[in-house]
C-alpha cells in the first residue's frame, strides 16, 4: 500500500497568479514539514476529480474555491476519508476547517474609496457565478452604494469570469452607460478594463476612475497603478497547510477557523470625479 506523504492544493481557476500566491505560502510551510506539496488546477488539466483523488499517495487537500463550497467534491473527499482545509468557503461554515479574509467587507470598503471622490454613477464586474466569492464582493459593492442611499442600476453591471480577455470584450458595454468608476471583481479583469479604456481613449483616471481586488503582480506595474484589496493570499495558503498537517497527524483535533485579514491599498487609478462627470 502506497504511503501517504503529499499534501494537494486543488483548484479550478482561471486566475493562475491567484493560485500561484496560495501555493507560495501553502509550499513554505510544507518545506518545514516531511509532507510534499502538490497542486492541481483543474481548469488547466481538465481531469476528473474521481481520478485525482485516486491517488493513495495523498495525505490530504487544501481546496480553493470553487471547490471550497462544492459539495460533490467534499462527499468524495469524505468517502475516501481526507482531512480538508477550505480557503475562502462561504456555505456550511460548521463543516470542518478553514482559512478566510472578509471578502464582503473588503469590496465594501474599496467601493467607498471611489464614493469617497464623489463617484456616484460607479460600475461593477463580477466574477464568475460559479465562484461564490463573487456574489460576496458583488454584495459588498451594493452595500457600499448604499451607505450613499445609491440604486443599484443593472445596466452598470455585467457578467465577467476573472479573465482579462474576456474583461477586455465586455467592458465598451459598461464604457457606453458612461460611468465615471468601476470596480472590478478581480485584478485581471481591471487590467483588461484598463486595456480596453486605453483601446477607446479613454484616460485612467482622467475620464474614468478604476479599482480592482486581490493585489496581483500587474496591479503594481500597470500605469496609472492600480488601487486594489491586497489578499494576504500567501498567509492563507501558510495557514491552511498548517491546520492541514496538523489534522494529518492528529485527525481527532477540534475545527478551526482563521481569519487572515485585508489591506486596500491607494495607488493611481481613481481621482476626484470632475464637475463634467458629476452633472
Amino acid at each position: 500500500m502506497a504511503v501517504a506523504t503529499k499534501l494537494l492544493l486543488l483548484a479550478d481557476n482561471p486566475g493562475r497568479e491567484y493560485v500561484a500566491r496560495i501555493q507560495t505560502g501553502a509550499s513554505r510551510f510544507a518545506a518545514r514539514t516531511s509532507f510534499d506539496l502538490a497542486m492541481e488546477n483543474v481548469y488547466d488539466s481538465k481531469r476528473r476529480l474521481e481520478d485525482i483523488l485516486a491517488d493513495d499517495t495523498i495525505a490530504g487537500i487544501i481546496l480553493t474555491p470553487p471547490f471550497s463550497d462544492d459539495r460533490h467534491a467534499l462527499l468524495a473527499i469524505k468517502a475516501k476519508r481526507l482531512p480538508y482545509i477550505r480557503i475562502a468557503p462561504l456555505l456550511d461554515p460548521d463543516r470542518g476547517s478553514s482559512v478566510v479574509m472578509d471578502e464582503f467587507e473588503a469590496a465594501e470598503t474599496v467601493v467607498k474609496v471611489m464614493l469617497e471622490k464623489g463617484h456616484r454613477r460607479i460600475a461593477h464586474m463580477r466574477g464568475p457565478s460559479s465562484h461564490l466569492v463573487s456574489m460576496r464582493r458583488y454584495n459588498g459593492y451594493t452595500s457600499a452604494l448604499g451607505t450613499k442611499s445609491i440604486s443599484v442600476d443593472k445596466n452598470l453591471v455585467v457578467q465577467g469570469d476573472f479573465t482579462r480577455e474576456t474583461a477586455r470584450e465586455l467592458a465598451p458595454r459598461l464604457f457606453a452607460m458612461r460611468p465615471t468608476a468601476i470596480f472590478a471583481a478581480n485584478d485581471a479583469m481591471a487590467l483588461g478594463i484598463l486595456d480596453a479604456a486605453q483601446k477607446a481613449g479613454l484616460s485612467v483616471p482622467g475620464n474614468l476612475s478604476l479599482v480592482g481586488y486581490d493585489d496581483n503582480p500587474g496591479a503594481k506595474t500597470c500605469r496609472p497603478g492600480l488601487t486594489t484589496v491586497r489578499q494576504p493570499l500567501g498567509r492563507m495558503g501558510e495557514s491552511a497547510c498548517r491546520l492541514l498537517v496538523e489534522r494529518v497527524k492528529n485527525p481527532a483535533l477540534c475545527n478551526e477557523t482563521v481569519t487572515e485579514p485585508y489591506a486596500i491599498i491607494e495607488r493611481g487609478s481613481v481621482a476626484q470625479v470632475s464637475e463634467s462627470q458629476a452633472a
